[in-house]
């Protein structure tokens, strides 16, 4: 049923960040560096507050009800529209010539036709937009990929024993992978392209600087890599493939909003958003109670920003569990946002995972640490198909590890802990029923 909403207004980014110097972090074991930690100094100017680029300036975004059409909305108002989905139900419209933006806005949130309205801006993935890079530290071959400390810290190998996520679609909402890569040849079950509008999710370069950073393609990979942890923490869940993001790690709210929508349709069961903006958004917001509605995890990155402002969304959404950034010691990251509405942290740091062309790389940040947890998700609902998706998530908060050494501004606001996964699937065997109002316990042996 269509409902109008009000046009939001756009929140000021908070003036007050905390830049951070970069950080040479070394690799348990190896004794190599590990990339840079996102900085969060850098990313003022794309935070998403900021006012839009001129080629979305004056486009907005709509959903529509069920069955409605784009196109007589458009004629109601004699507006232009410049593209469509019709299985996601969203849609750009631009004013005409004697018309603004605000007064096409005004009309389309009267129409009963329209289930949310939003003037059209960009979301970006937060390493991209920190200057958070994948490294190569030298280390070849899949071992290290398999082997890493965070699998250790997380004890996915004993894990694994139990379960692996079998038939769990995890859809990731990101720049498109290479689906050759080892680490997820055969694992992509679907995926589609709402950048370029094909079926065929891969993570393109273009060589051009698409958002004026004075940085070519910075993105390439990135879904590639979290698609990889994914693989990594849930071996046998399918994967869905929505690209939303351009190789700069950009999307504008009808590609987010449009993927997000797809993997519903499609049958995702875990949804990963590792990107955000400062702005609410409605169309997303939509799209998330419509995921809730269905019974799906959605699990979103908290931020790089390094403290407990500016807030991202929709890690900030009542309907996302967001996710902040630990080293393997459950120690937070210097870089992970913080707040109340954190649920839960996992590895961020020198992360290493799937990189185009089939290698490996390292790589820092919230959006790393989210992935972690789309497995874990899988792994429990493989076991508990019937479970709720909020009980889901309250057993994986419940066998999380405490976090080690938070500032005083920090505790309370990182979740219930670091990510335990072994703990969270062997739960069954050795404590009652999850209960968040609980204390974590894991009498499990860690050698295990």
């Amino acid at each position: 049923m269509s409902r109008p909403i009000s046009v939001p207004a756009r929140r000021t980014a908070h003036a007050l960040l905390a830049p951070l110097a970069c950080l040479a972090l070394m690799l348990a074991g190896c004794g190599r560096h590990v990339p840079t930690a996102p900085d969060a100094g850098v990313a003022e100017k794309r935070a998403g507050s900021t006012p839009p680029p001129e080629d979305v300036a004056q486009e907005i975004v709509a959903t529509l009800g069920e069955d409605e059409s784009a196109y007589y909305v458009a004629y109601a108002y004699d507006a232009e529209v410049t593209e469509w989905e019709v299985g996601e139900r969203c849609a750009k419209f631009v004013p005409a010539a004697w018309m603004t933006r605000e007064q096409l806005a005004t009309y389309l949130e009267n129409d009963p036709r329209c289930a949310s309205v939003d003037f059209n801006s960009y979301l970006f993935d937060a390493e991209t937009r920190q200057q958070s890079f994948a490294f190569d530290d030298g280390l070849p071959g899949v071992t290290p990929y398999l082997e890493q400390p965070a699998t250790r810290a997380l004890r996915l190998e004993p894990a694994h024993r139990v379960t692996k996520g079998r038939g769990v679609a995890v859809a990731i909402i990101d720049n498109g992978v290479d689906a050759t890569h080892p680490a997820l040849a055969g694992r992509v079950l679907m995926g589609h392209d709402f950048v370029d509008d094909d079926e065929d999710p891969t993570d393109r370069t273009d060589g051009i600087d698409q958002d004026g950073d004075g940085r070519i393609d910075e993105a390439h990979g990135h879904g590639t890599h979290v698609a990889g942890i994914v693989a990594l923490t849930a071996p046998e869940a399918p994967l869905l493939i929505a690209r939303v993001l351009d190789a700069d790690g950009r999307g504008d709210v009808l590609d987010v909003a449009a993927g997000i929508r797809w993997a519903i349709r499609k049958g995702a069961r875990v949804i990963n958003l590792s990107l955000g903006t400062l702005d609410h958004v409605d169309a997303i917001q939509l799209a998330l109670e419509e995921a809730e509605a269905r019974n799906i995890i959605v699990v979103a990155s908290a931020g790089n920003w390094g403290s407990g402002s500016p807030e991202e969304f929709p890690a900030r959404s009542a309907n996302a569990h967001a996710v902040a950034a630990t080293d393997t010691e459950a120690r937070p990251a210097p870089f992970t946002s913080f707040a109340p509405w954190v649920a839960i942290a996992a590895p961020g740091v020198g992360v290493r995972s799937a990189y185009p062309g089939g290698v490996y790389r390292l790589w820092s940040g919230t959006s790393m640490s989210t992935p972690f947890v789309a497995g874990a998700a899988a792994l429990v609902r493989e076991r508990h198909p019937q479970w709720t998706s909020d009980r889901v998530m309250s057993r994986l908060r419940w066998a999380a590890r405490p976090i080690q050494g938070a500032s005083k501004e920090q505790e309370g606001n990182l979740g219930r802990g670091m990510l335990d996964v072994l703990a969270a699937v062997r739960a069954d065997h050795v404590h009652g029923p999850p209960d968040d109002s609980r204390p974590p316990v894991d009498p499990i042996d860690p050698a295990e």
